[in-house]
């Protein structure tokens, strides 16, 4: 899995998703794509990102990218299955497919590695129109 520093390099992107992982196997993960010391690594736990309406979730989420894209860093988004659990917001239904939409379309945008985590493939199935380059199964 030597994937990050070549598409650092490429410029084209990565997106990785992380399944079933404990926080030893993700750390692990890391560890096995690139050397710790070259990773400029942004980690962020998604239910930090969400915000009370869909529009301050979306500034969250444009920050992090954007903040990340400068510095050509490894973006490692955490607890990603709260985008497919609507009880973190009011209305469910649109802007929750709306959200997900719009933070996996970043994440296949993103010019250098994202890495996502989810507790269990059913998040991965519920992707529609969206996937990663490797998933990886723990």
């Amino acid at each position: 899995m030597d994937g990050i520093d070549e598409a650092i390099r490429s410029g084209e992107g990565a997106a990785f998703f992380f399944v079933g992982a404990s926080q030893e196997e993700k750390q692990e993960g890391l560890m096995r794509l690139s050397t710790p010391q070259e990773l400029n690594l942004h980690r962020f736990r998604v239910p930090n990102l969400l915000g009370e309406r869909l529009v301050e979730t979306q500034g969250h989420l444009r920050e992090a990218f954007d903040h990340a894209d400068e510095g050509a860093a490894v973006l490692f988004f955490d607890e990603a299955d709260v985008l497919f659990d609507p009880s973190y917001a009011e209305k469910a239904g649109e802007e929750d497919a709306a959200l997900s939409d719009y933070f996996f379309d970043r994440v296949e945008a993103y010019p250098g590695v994202a890495i996502v985590c989810f507790s269990s493939q059913e998040y991965v199935d519920r992707l529609e129109g969206h996937s990663a380059d490797v998933v990886v199964e723990f």
